[in-house]
């Protein structure tokens, strides 16, 4: 297939891809006031993340949780080291897809292309780029929102975790207890991001 052959898909009303792009629409592409990447590689992470966790029926993928938010201060902070790699491994795909970028790819050929980035088959991506994207892609998805990912709690909500709770109950310590969220970041303790 070659790049002007990638075919291109407009999310439909009630798709993962539409709610995804509902949930962004009018949120800052980045809070922090230093950021790492440019804006129009911080939209091909957006759609990036929002392929390696996507948005389905169980909930909100990292593109709604922030999680490019996340990364790009994490590139801008203590993983300033790894900006190269995720810069060429952006424009790789970029380059991939061609005319029009990957945000409007398909999902089958977002997916076809992230498979060729994972196996080190796809030009111009350095061999660290996906190892690094899937581990800061978690880390964003179910780490604590101070850190600029996981908004609203919707990664912590998709595994159960309730959030930062100082005392547990015998009841609560039980198999199979449910413990009803409180939505607590380390913020409210004084913790801060980067």
């Amino acid at each position: 297939m070659t790049d002007k052959e990638i075919p291109r898909q407009a999310a439909s009303p009630g798709s993962p891809g539409a709610a995804g792009a509902a949930a962004g629409a009018g949120r800052p592409t980045n809070t922090s006031h230093s950021t790492a990447l440019t804006t129009d590689e911080l939209a091909t992470l957006r759609a990036v993340v929002g392929r390696v966790i996507p948005a389905d029926d169980l909930g909100p993928g990292a593109a709604e949780a922030g999680v490019d938010v996340f990364i790009d201060r994490a590139l801008a902070g203590p993983n300033a080291s790894d900006l190269p790699v995720y810069q060429a491994g952006l424009a790789a795909l970029e380059k991939a897809v061609g005319t029009g970028g990957f945000a409007s790819a398909s999902p089958a050929a977002m997916d076809a292309l992230l498979t060729k980035a994972e196996a080190g088959t796809l030009d111009g991506v350095p061999e660290a780029f996906f190892s690094l994207l899937l581990e800061h892609t978690r880390q964003g998805m179910f780490g604590d929102p101070v850190y600029g990912g996981n908004r609203d709690f919707v990664g912590w909500d998709l595994i159960g975790y309730p959030g930062i709770k100082l005392v547990w109950t015998s009841d609560e310590q039980e198999i199979n207890a449910h413990v009803a969220p409180k939505h607590i970041s380390v913020a409210k303790f004084g913790g801060q991001g980067w």
